[in-house]
Formats: structure tokens, sequence, C-alpha cells
């Protein structure tokens, strides 16, 4: 008799240890501590209200400022057809300044997104304009880290 009922205790020891195991496994597995999967940015905003916005509109306001001035100097002893090349010239250079300088926000802002987003536990973040109904607005998050980063 003790044979059985020492058999039947360690079933019910290892019977429990399973369910035990099985229930720490599903929790563990279930743990999502996302604030929601999905996120959304106003983008428009972000780039309304970042910092460097203003200092890019600066460099490239200075620079044209700089090409007008060279533009009426030289343009005194060119002609017309040289004139509008070199305008054409200074009108590419800003063009690519442009260019450059909104590249570099662009990453900047989705090096920021993607940082905020991690550190909410956010799995998705989509546009504003994308988001009919739900989801976590990020956007004010975003703007925040932005202005602590400038």
């Amino acid at each position: 008799m003790e044979w059985s009922d020492r058999k039947f205790q360690l079933a019910v020891i290892l019977l429990l240890l399973v369910i035990l195991t099985s229930i720490f496994l599903l929790d563990f597995l279930k743990q999502d501590e996302s604030v929601d999967s999905v996120a959304y940015v106003n983008l428009k905003r972000v780039f309304a209200e970042h910092p460097a916005k203003t200092a890019a509109e600066k460099k490239l306001n200075q620079k044209a400022a700089e090409y007008q001035q060279q533009l009426e100097q030289k343009g005194e002893e060119l002609t017309g057809a040289e004139q509008k090349e070199l305008l054409q010239s200074y009108q590419k250079e800003l063009e690519n300044l442009e260019a450059e300088l909104l590249a570099s926000v662009l990453n900047e802002v989705e090096t920021i997104i993607i940082e905020t987003a991690a550190a909410k536990r956010v799995k998705f973040v989509l546009e504003e304009e994308d988001v009919l109904y739900g989801g976590y607005n990020l956007t004010d998050d975003v703007l925040a880290e932005l202005k602590a980063n400038w």
C-alpha cells in the first residue's frame, strides 16, 4: 500500500508542477506592457513646433539673401542669359540646401518617434491622418523629447 500511495503522491506533485509551470509560462508570454499597440503622431504639428525649423529657415533665408546680394553685384556685369544662368544656379543650390536641411530634420524626427514609441512600449506608430479610431496620441511625447534634446 505504501508503494501505491507514494506513486499517487508523486503523480499529484508532478501534476501540480506541470500546472504551475503552464500558468507561469502563459503569464510570461502574455506580458505585454504596451500602453496601446498602436499610436499616432501629428507630423504637421511636430514639424511646425520643431525647434530646428526656425534655425533651418534662418539659415536658408541667410543663404538666399547672400545669393541675392551676389546676383545684384554680378548682375550689372553679366548679360541677360548669364544672369538667368546664375539665378538658376543659385536656385538649385538653395533647393539642395533646403532638401539637406529637411532630410536632417526628418531623420531627427524619425529617430525621436522610434525612441519615444519604444519608451512607451508602443508597437506601431501611424500618421494621425491615417487613424480613424483608437490608438494613443504620441505627439506631445515626441515634441517634449525633441525640445528636451534641442
